[in-house]
Parts: C-alpha cells; sequence; structure tokens
C-alpha cells in the first residue's frame, strides 16, 4: 500500500478487514478484561461425533472456498453463550481442537472453549491490529499490522517464530506443503517453514496485498490492491514461487480474497474504490488467468468472493441480498433478499448459507432454495462468520463473540 498518513492507513485498514480479516488500530489497552456469559443451549438431532469442531482457516480452508463441514443450526437458533475481549474483532473465528481462536485490534490472539466460551489462554502479540489466525499442526500463524508475521504454540499461546516483513499484512495466511504463504502491503509474496519461519521464496505481486491468500492445486493466488488502477489477481506455483500469470481484473481498487474451486478462481472486484461498475465477482481460469465470466448485482454495489461447492456459488452483497450463482457460467439461480447490509463472505455448511449483516443479525439460508431460515440479532458490525462445533461463530468491533447454536440438521 501506499505510503500513507496515520488516517489514511487507519481508513484503509477498516475497508479491508471487509473481507479478509485484518481491522483498524483502536486505542484498547492491551489488559483489556475478557468475561464470558452462557445461555441454554438449543436441542440438536445430530449425534456430536457428526458435528465437525475443525475449521483452522479463514473461509473454512486455505483455499478459501467458503465451505466448512458444519452442520450449523438450521432453526430455533438462539445465542448460546458470548465472550467479551475489550477490543474490537475485525477478523473472522477459526477453530481446532475445541477451541476458537480470536485475534483483536489491540494486538492480542485469544483461544476460547468451543463448548462453554470459557478464556483458555490471552496473548498480546503486538500493538498493531491484526490478521485472522490460520492453525496448523498445533502452531497458530497471524499476520500484524507492525510486527510482521508471527507464530505461536496453539495449546499454550507461546511465541514459536517471528518473520520480519515489508509492510502490513493484514490478510489471513495460508499453509500447504510445509508452507505458510503470506502477502502484505509493501506487494511481497513470501513463503516460510511451518516449523521454523525460514524463507523459502519471495515474489512480486506487483501491487499492495491486502487480502488473504489462497492456496489450492499446486498454485499460490493472489488479489491485489490497485488504487486508482485496475487491480490483478496474479497465481504463483506454490513450489518455487515462479509467477505463472497475472491478468488484470479492469476496475479499480482492491480484489477481494480469492477462492480456489473446479477449476476456477473467483474473486471480488472494486474494493475500496470509487467509481460506477467496478464492483463484480469474477471467475477466472486456474490454469490460464482468462477471466471466463463476471458477475454485477442489480445496484452495481459491491459483492464479495462467493462460497464455492459442488455446482453452486454463493454471494453476498451490500444491495442486501444472498444469490446462488452457477460457478461454470455465473448464471443466476434464486436471489433472496435480506435486511440489512451484507458487507463480507458467506460460508456454506451442509444445507445453509451463513452470513451476517452490519449493525444487525447473523442469518442463516437455504441453500437449495433461498429461503431465510433464520435470524438472530447481534450487536455491532460484524466480520465473517465461521460454522463449527454446531455452532455459528462471529465477532464485531464492539468486540463481542456471539456463538449461536440452535437445532441442527
Amino acid at each position: 500500500m501506499r505510503t500513507a498518513s496515520l488516517c489514511s492507513l487507519f481508513v484503509l485498514l477498516l475497508c479491508a478487514a471487509c473481507d479478509q480479516g485484518g481491522g483498524p488500530a483502536a486505542s484498547v489497552a492491551p489488559s483489556a478484561p475478557v468475561s464470558a456469559s452462557a445461555s441454554a443451549s438449543a436441542s440438536t438431532s445430530t449425534s456430536a461425533s457428526a458435528v465437525s469442531q475443525d475449521v483452522p482457516a479463514f473461509r473454512g480452508n486455505s483455499a478459501r472456498t467458503g465451505v466448512v463441514p458444519g452442520p450449523g443450526p438450521i432453526d430455533h437458533a438462539a445465542v448460546a453463550w458470548t465472550a467479551s475481549l475489550g477490543a474490537p474483532i475485525r477478523t473472522a473465528i477459526v477453530t481446532a481442537g475445541g477451541l476458537a481462536f480470536v485475534s483483536a485490534d489491540d494486538g492480542t490472539v485469544a483461544t476460547f472453549d468451543l463448548a462453554s466460551g470459557q478464556l483458555r489462554w490471552r496473548e498480546s502479540i503486538s500493538t498493531s491490529p491484526l490478521s485472522t489466525p490460520e492453525v496448523v499442526d498445533g502452531i497458530v500463524v497471524v499476520g500484524t499490522a507492525t510486527d510482521g508475521l508471527r507464530a505461536l504454540d496453539a495449546a499454550t499461546g507461546r511465541a514459536i517464530w517471528s518473520v520480519a516483513t515489508d509492510g502490513r499484512v493484514a490478510g489471513a495466511p495460508a499453509d500447504g506443503d510445509g508452507l505458510v504463504v503470506f502477502g502484505s502491503d509493501g506487494g511481497t509474496v513470501e513463503a516460510v517453514d511451518l516449523s521454523t519461519g525460514a524463507t523459502r521464496w519471495t515474489a512480486s505481486a506487483g501491487d499492495p496485498v491486502i487480502s488473504s491468500i489462497a492456496i489450492g492445486e499446486g498454485a499460490v493466488v493472489v488479489g491485489t490492491n490497485g488504487g486508482t488502477r485496475s487491480g490483478t489477481v496474479a497465481s504463483f506455483d506454490l513450489a518455487g514461487g515462479r509467477l505463472r500469470w497475472r491478468t488484470p481484473v479492469g476496475y479499480a481498487g482492491r480484489v477481494g480474497t480469492p477462492a480456489i474451486a473446479e477449476g476456477r478462481v473467483f474473486a471480488a472486484t472494486g474494493l475500496d474504490g470509487q467509481g460506477d461498475g467496478i464492483h463484480h465477482v469474477v471467475a477466472l481460469d486456474l490454469g490460464t488467468g482468462a477471466i471466463d465470466w463476471q458477475y454485477q448485482s442489480a445496484a452495481g454495489l459491491p459483492v464479495y468472493t462467493p462460497a464455492v461447492r459442488s455446482g453452486a456459488a454463493f454471494v453476498t452483497g451490500e444491495d442486501r441480498t444472498v444469490t446462488e450463482l452457477d460457478p461454470a457460467t455465473g448464471a443466476v439461480a434464486w436471489s433472496t433478499n435480506v435486511e440489512g447490509v451484507i458487507e463480507g463472505n458467506p460460508v456454506v455448511a451442509a444445507s445453509a448459507v451463513y452470513a451476517t449483516t452490519n449493525g444487525g443479525a447473523a442469518i442463516a439460508i437455504d441453500a437449495a432454495t433461498g429461503r431465510q431460515l433464520w435470524s438472530v440479532p447481534i450487536k455491532g458490525n460484524p466480520y465473517g462468520p465461521t460454522v463449527a462445533g454446531g455452532l455459528l461463530l462471529v465477532g464485531t468491533d464492539l468486540g463481542t463473540l456471539y456463538a449461536i447454536g440452535g437445532t441442527l440438521p
């Protein structure tokens, strides 16, 4: 990202948080208290053994498909427990080993028991905002705005290694083949050894990388922030960092976190950009980078990278819609209006699509029909829902972590 004043940096960080899990600085003391409260859980009809506890990466996996194992609540939804971190949460929640991992704007990482919401540990690793964490092989990896990339022991929070970077790491890192790959607003894409943090390769994205990185089918895919110029999508070899292709999307602004699925790359365009007609979802051929199709909402407002699985791509947008597209053609299958602006990515688990609205609610939509299943009020602006342990998990800029339960399919 271009050098900016402190005020400009704050604004850019806030905008970037919409789809990649980073956020702006906040003057909240690292020692801010953590409190938790619980309510009666709704009954379930799915056996405990069939409910997945682990969603260790932003959008479910390093490919960022937005698909999580689930299942999640489909009826009688209600808040099961909440926890207050005392600092804004502008990142998605990830889970592993029965724990929920949360990063906050005061530079701390905290873990909570997924079933009860009780705090397990909390560590201050920076004075700056953090990215969404990634948990792999017992290691939590998280980016910072001022202190590079950090790795912690998932069980204790103990520091394992750190990597200096040429800029802010706002997007979530991704893992693959023993590597952790991340991008910076200095325009560098870097792969480091998961165990040691040693650099394996570096490459240039050509422009700032603010969104999260995706890894899939041997490729590392990044979206860049073109500012007033076109953003780009670029693909690199996971093994050595060789550039495979770089495609300008044709629209000013930032390209959102890519998703790799069904031989394509899906990404939002025009994020944080100014001007008419710049907000699309584009689908590119994973092998060549050629643009296969583009989708724009009827209102022309920002739309976000879809959750993609088995012939369906689910898109959310600031026009207050959830829409199913054909991932091969971009054709609309159904579109549902909801109450509230959706400023972030959805996830899909089993039979439902989950999203959150600004200042408003967590919602579930039937993936087959588009019918809204439920809506639960939450306070504050949310960032990136996750479904794990039979719960929808989401944090807000008011510093509250919500766990919403209900009847499971």
